[in-house]
Parts: C-alpha cells; structure tokens; sequence
C-alpha cells in the first residue's frame, strides 16, 4: 500500500470513526428522550390515578354525609339546636344536652364508619357560616367558630348546596363532603350542616399498592400553621417549606430529603416527571399542585401544597445503559468490518454497510412493533390498559351513535380487595387480580375488550350485546370467578365480584356510560356484593 493510499486509508478510517461516534451519540440521545417521554406518560397515568382515587374518596365522604344528614332524629335534634341558639330564653333544653343526645344518635353509625370506611370526621356544624356544633371524633371540642377556615361548611349553610373537596382543619387536612341539614318537621328549612371526612393515608396506600410507586402528600408549613390548633408531630419538615401529611413508605422521609438535595432538582406543581440522582440510586419522580376547595374556588395561583410519586429508576437506567452499550458495540463491529473491508476493496465496504444498516433497521422495526404492543396491555393482568381502553370505547361509542346498534359495558371490581391485601398480603392480591385478568380473557369474545379501569377495577366492553344478553354474560362471569378463583393462602376463600352493566344509550357521552355502570357498580356493592346490577333496567322476567 503506497504512503497516498495509507493516507486515503487513514482518512477514511477516521472518517468512519468519527460517524460511528457521532451514530452512538445519537442513538443515546434518542433512546434517552424516549426514555424520558414514557416515564413523562407513566407519570401522566400516575397522576389520572391520584385524581380518579380522590374523586370516588370525595363522593364516598359525600354519600355518608347524605346517610347522616337524611336520618329522622339526626334533623329533629339539630333542628332543636338551632332553635335553642335562636331562643335560648324561652328554650327548655340546653345544648350541652342535645349535644349529648346527638352524640348517643350518632356513635353507631360513626363506630361503623370508621371500622368500614376509614373515616377520621364527622362534624356538625350550625349556621350561619361555621360554628361547631359536635365533633363527633373529638366531643370535647366544640362552639369555635371557623368561618376564616371552612369554607366548604360556610358555602354549604350559605346557599343549602353540598360540596366536596379537601380543605385544612383544626384537627388534621381532610377529604371532606359537606351537606346541608334540613328540619325534619320543616323540610325546606336548612338547620346545619354535616361534614365527614377522611385523610389522605387510606388512599395513597391503596394507590401505591395500584400503581407500585410510593406517593407523598406535602402540604405547606405555612398553611398547616395557620389552620391547626397543635401540628401533629410525625410530619416531616423538608427544606422545600412542606409539610409531609402522608406517605405510602416509612422512608419516605429519607427519600424525599434525598430528593431536594439531588443535584439539578427543583420542586414543581407543573405535573412534570423527572429522573433524579438520590444516594439510594435513581428514581423516577412525578410532581404535580394540590389544591384545596379555597384554592379551586377562587383560582388561588399558589397550591396549598403538591404530590409526589416515586420509584426506583434502576431498570429503566441500566436498559438505557444496556442499549448504548449494545449500540456502542454494534458500532465496534461495524467499524472493524469495515476497516477489513476496505483494505480488500470499496465495493465489499459498500455492500456490508448496506447489510448492516438493513439488519439495524429491521431490529428497530421489530422492537417498535413490540413495544406499540406492549404499551396497550397492562403488565399484572395481561388485559387492555386504561389509555387503550378508553380510545376503544370512544371508538364503540360512535359506531353505536351512527349505526343504532347496542352495545354493552360492564364495570366491575373484586370485592373486599383492601381485605385480600392486609389479611393475606399484596403478593395475594396481585395473584387475584392476575387470576381475574385471565378468567376474563377466556370469558370475553374475540371482539369484546377487556380493560382494566384502575386498581381493582375492571370494565368489559361488549359490542352487539343488549341487556339481557350482558346481563347473563356478567352472571356467568361473577359464577366462574366464584368457583374458579380462590384467594392465594387461604383455606380456599372463594373470591367474588361486584359488578354494574350499562348498555349504551342515545346522547351517551363516554363519561356519562362509564358513570352510568359505575352506578350501578355501586348498587351491587350496597346490594351486598357478589352480585350483577344493570343500570336503569329495562328488562322484565
């Protein structure tokens, strides 16, 4: 080889060398924005979760209060109160002792409340805005007036309409439901209100355990000194001013410090998703405001405080790793054979290049096609996640709308799944729920499609089917499950479900059938569980 062509050779050489360079840094790159646009859209469904999760604690607060708030003696004796309040000079019966006669008519219920329901309040209030009348969870503490502070219980005896929401208390933050109090002898007449409320601790754990990521509640120092009589002494003061309500994990304390001191990390409200360098390794962080009723209310642009989910980032960064070394690789090889073949001639170089670029393209082609598949199924049950399942019921929703034809959906979850988890563990549990992803599958047509709604919810899209034809294929569904899935470690505890049929009618939007189902699921559940209810039945014997 002559010293002109050991030039050529060199510059060709190094030429390849520094576009395998620039092919590995731009494969990193790409892999690592795509990296982060799948953690973005896992945070993304993380937080639907939290706000999903939220919403049905709210409306449950929201229904116990209407049982309270609707029983006979419960209005007799508020109405009581605020005629003593009104009168008391000519009244023959003082508070303290209807008080302690509310307090007698309330125990039961309020025993069974917090035992079934995890509720940590209820509070009856006297208008005109907020004065306290009982506190049920603390008797004691009663006749302050907190117009200042719940606004939920001032707007409710301000105009008689119930509303939800979390909001600060003297006591703890809340998930609150409020709703007016009418006499009973005078049903136009709003005596109070009656406020039940839980905390934020139930929720996360249920939603940690759904999404397997643990979830923190901060709330502001400032907002927490300003409503509390006394801080509660297990919170976590971090170095962002926050106050940290609740967590899923007795380390999150240790983590979230990790996290604020991780170099490059910023404390947001904007529902961004990060990675973050903590000392226990990466994670993976999703942020996002929470508001308050006040906050909500008057369009306050400073949250009362922010949620935060996490997980350990590990997999994710050493699939990264693994794909730029594989890449890295990949190029090392190239590079040689293409060294080797331009020493025998440019016409192999050519064709290798070529054949590589070919088999690189198919490699990715496959890989893409895999992971389209997999981002439509959920990864415990095997069924249609809820992005999928959602776009294909919008898509069952139009062709009922043009076509006229029926269509069914099923909604459905295990029943007592807290249960399942605590008495028998997690591990059980997600067994259960692979157990039912699979019964489902094999129960379902080859058109129907089954989803998972969130947690241990479940819905079963069935296209062409009417009442009675859904109906039965949820009947059997609930028989099966009874007789075919038993809880794992357990004396063959049989597991059931509860579930609510809607069939698709005229005007329905996607929300109004899916709430139409959720309904009914809840008619199951008050029913006694293990058990099919069909939405506004049309159906006769």
């Amino acid at each position: 080889m002559t010293k002109f062509h050991k030039k050529i050779f060199l510059f060709i050489s190094f030429t390849l060398l520094i576009s395998e360079v620039i092919f590995v840094a731009l494969n990193y790159r790409s892999d690592k924005e795509a990296l982060q646009k799948a953690l973005e859209q896992e945070g993304q469904q993380s937080q639907k979760t939290f706000e999903v999760a939220l919403a049905r604690t709210l409306e449950s607060m929201s229904q116990l209060a209407t049982f309270v708030a609707s029983t006979p003696n419960v209005q007799r004796l508020m109405a009581l109160a605020d005629r003593t309040v009104s009168d008391q000079e000519s009244s023959t019966i003082d508070l303290g002792t209807i008080r302690t006669l509310l307090y007698e008519e309330v125990a039961p219920s309020w025993q069974k409340m917090t035992s079934d329901y995890d509720v940590r309040q209820l509070h009856f209030h006297l208008g005109p805005g907020s004065t306290s009348f009982l506190r049920v969870h603390k008797p004691e503490r009663y006749g302050d007036n907190m117009d200042e502070l719940r606004h939920l219980v001032v707007d409710v005896n301000r105009d008689g309409k119930p509303r939800q929401g979390f909001e600060l208390g003297r006591v703890y933050a809340g998930i609150r439901g409020v709703v007016p109090i009418y006499s009973f002898s005078d049903p136009a007449k709003q005596v109070g209100a009656l406020e039940v409320g839980t905390s934020f601790t139930t929720l996360i754990h249920s939603l940690s355990s759904a999404i397997g990521q643990d979830v923190a509640v901060l709330i502001r120092e400032d907002r927490i000194d300003e409503a509390v009589w006394r801080r509660p002494g297990h919170g976590f003061e971090s170095d962002c001013g926050c106050f940290v309500e609740a967590s899923s994990s007795n380390t999150a304390d240790d983590v979230i410090a990790s996290l604020e001191k991780a170099p490059g990390y910023q404390p947001g409200f904007d529902g961004r998703t990060t990675l973050a360098t903590t000392p226990n390794g990466p994670v993976v962080l999703t942020e996002f405001a929470l508001r308050d009723y006040i906050g909500i209310r008057d369009d306050h642009k400073v949250p009362v405080g922010r949620i935060m989910i996490w997980g350990s980032a590990e997999d994710a960064i050493e699939d990264l790793y693994r794909t730029t070394l594989t890449n890295i690789l990949y190029a090392f090889a190239v590079f040689v054979l293409i060294e080797l073949a331009l020493f025998f001639g440019m016409r192999f170089i050519i064709t290798r290049l070529e054949a590589t670029i070919d088999d690189r393209t198919r490699d990715i082609r496959a890989l893409n096609l895999k992971l389209e598949a997999m981002a439509h199924l959920d990864q415990l049950t095997g069924v249609y996640n809820r992005r999928y399942l959602m776009k294909r019921l919008g898509e069952e929703r139009n062709r009922c709308a043009r076509l006229g034809s029926p269509s069914a959906l099923i909604m459905l979850d295990v029943d007592h799944f807290k249960r399942v988890n605590d008495d028998w563990g997690h591990q059980a549990g997600d067994t259960v729920l692979y157990q039912l992803g699979r019964l489902m599958k094999e129960h379902a047509r080859n058109y129907d499609i089954v989803g998972r709604y969130g947690g241990e919810e479940f819905v079963i899209l069935l296209p062409g089917v009417d009442e009675r034809t859904g109906y039965e294929l949820g009947e059997n569904l609930r028989q099966r499950v009874e007789s075919e899935i038993t809880i794992p470690g357990s004396d063959s505890v049989a597991v059931t479900i509860s579930a609510g049929l809607a069939v698709y009618r005229e005007g329905y939007r996607e929300e109004d059938w899916l709430a139409a189902a959720d309904v009914a699921l809840y008619a199951a559940k008050r029913s006694g569980r293990n058990r099919v209810v069909v939405s506004n039945s049309n159906m006769t014997d």
